[in-house]
């Protein structure tokens, strides 16, 4: 906790004093004591720190501290924490600044059985190891670097092929690999944004920055959770005001009301089965209808979770694999996961969490992302709620909603009245995208050619053919 001063007219905040600060066990704290970052910025060329301490002494990066980091196996320590190659020792000039790199035993030949190459050094011959590999304990041989385990996301943004002594990356269908043979892009026209502000529905493209109004209310309604059906191309959203779930086709611009009596903080469209599903916070419910229902003065759905949840909050599907995740923020918050039959429900992570108010998934990563309001952070973890990591971000105040497309994180803001985005996986490089008159809520990401993407995984779903056999609601199980 520390002492601060705001600026009313500008909203800028003044630290006082800083010295009750501490960071996260995952951030480290800058020298001059006024902020934390992360640790994956430590030494990553940029300087997060006011005082750049993050970037300070990287060629003496320490693992533990008072320990050096180890130099590559193709490298030579120098006694300054400096790593040298190999190539340079013993070659008659100093290379080293302290030039530790010659005299001592140099002259001494290399007789050793070493799996790759041998060098001289002034401790006498070692062996080193080609790119790609490692020296092993027996310091001859030569192990494979796992790059794909061991470099995860920076390796590749989707698949990724260990090789020996090198890697691979590859992409999912509907997307392509970058020249720069490590980022996966989606194919065919540009994805877009789908945001919900106060009354309106805007759509953003996320390459050319085209700004365009596809649905508009009535001016004392307000657009709040929403999402979209790639099938139809329908937008559903929730109308507190009336206290319903309406529907409006972008195509023919047709509009319809889905189900009338029902509050609701997020409702999620499950396009393969063909159900629509939404939380009751205050009754500690998820609940789910047709796509396909028409309002006909009598409620037609069914509760899928009761009893159980502590003020369910935000909800995202996984129509594939039949499963659907969701936040609580009750008195214990946590992520939780199910079948979207309601079925083998269980706790994902329920650790280091504040008020994680907005969901998404990342399917190609198979990773699972959320912002906290109480902690101002980001979030992500595996589907299974291992290999977390968790960002402490300043701008992330009030989010509602959010997204994920391609290396993005999108998110909307509600105190800011703006959408922003961040790289998913570092948290940097903060952009403002939309900034309006009036606070945005509900916020998707539309692929740019839905059709392709419904044609690869047609037939995933149990509901999705025939609606399952059933006479009325379908609900997938894994």
């Amino acid at each position: 906790v520390c002492s601060a001063r705001v600026d009313i007219r500008s909203g800028d905040l003044y630290w006082l004093a800083f010295v009750h600060l501490s960071c996260p066990r995952t951030h480290v704290l800058c020298r001059d004591g006024t902020g934390c970052v992360a640790q994956e910025y430590l030494c990553d060329g940029e300087k997060d720190c006011a005082d750049g301490s993050d970037e300070d002494g990287c060629a003496q990066l320490c693992n533990t501290p008072g320990q050096p980091a180890p130099c590559q196996s193709h490298e030579y320590p120098c006694g300054l924490g400096s790593c040298l190659n190999a190539s340079l020792v013993c070659n008659g000039r100093q290379d080293c600044a302290d030039g530790s790199d010659e005299g001592g035993n140099c002259s001494v030949p290399c007789q050793r059985s070493c799996t790759h190459l041998c060098y001289p050094s002034p401790q006498g011959p070692r062996c080193w190891c080609g790119p790609g590999y490692q020296l092993a304990e027996d310091g001859v041989s030569c192990v494979d670097i796992d790059e794909c385990t061991e470099w995860g996301e920076r390796a590749c943004s989707q698949t990724c092929l260990n090789e020996p002594g090198s890697y691979s990356c590859g992409c999912l269908p509907g997307y392509l690999l970058e020249p720069d043979g490590h980022v996966c892009k989606l194919t065919g026209p540009e994805p877009k944004l789908l945001v919900a502000v106060q009354s309106e529905v805007l759509s953003y493209g996320l390459r050319s920055g085209h700004e365009e109004v596809v649905l508009a209310t009535e001016k004392d309604r307000v657009v709040f959770s929403l999402d979209y059906d790639l099938v139809e191309r329908k937008v559903f959203w929730m109308d507190l005001a009336t206290e319903s779930i309406r529907w409006q086709d972008l195509n023919s611009g047709k509009k319809g009301t889905l189900v009338k009596g029902v509050r609701s903080d997020c409702i999620a469209v499950d396009w393969l089965g063909r159900n629509l599903y939404w939380t009751d916070g205050a009754a500690g419910q998820v609940l789910a209808t047709r796509l396909g229902a028409t309002w006909q003065g009598i409620p037609e759905y069914t509760v899928v979770m009761d009893g159980d949840l502590d003020q369910p909050h935000s909800l995202v599907l996984q129509p594939l694999a039949g499963l659907m995740y969701w936040s609580e923020v009750g008195s214990h918050s946590r992520l939780m996961e199910a079948g979207m039959d309601g079925s083998h429900q269980h706790v994902l992570l329920a650790q280091g969490l504040g008020w994680p108010t907005a969901l998404a998934l990342d399917l190609p990563t198979q990773r699972i992302f959320w912002l906290d309001e109480k902690l101002g952070s980001v979030g992500s973890a595996h589907l299974d709620g291992s290999s977390v990591k968790v960002l402490k971000l300043r701008w992330v105040r009030s989010p509602f909603a959010a997204a994920v497309c391609e290396g993005q994180l999108y998110w909307s803001e509600r105190k800011a009245w703006s959408v922003q985005q961040v790289h998913k996986a570092s948290g940097k490089n903060r952009t403002v995208l939309l900034k309006r008159h009036g606070q945005p809520h509900g916020l998707q990401v539309l692929p740019g050619e839905p059709q392709t993407l419904l044609a690869v995984l047609a037939g995933t779903n149990g509901c999705a053919k025939s609606n399952g056999g059933c006479a009325q609601l379908c609900l997938p199980n894994p």
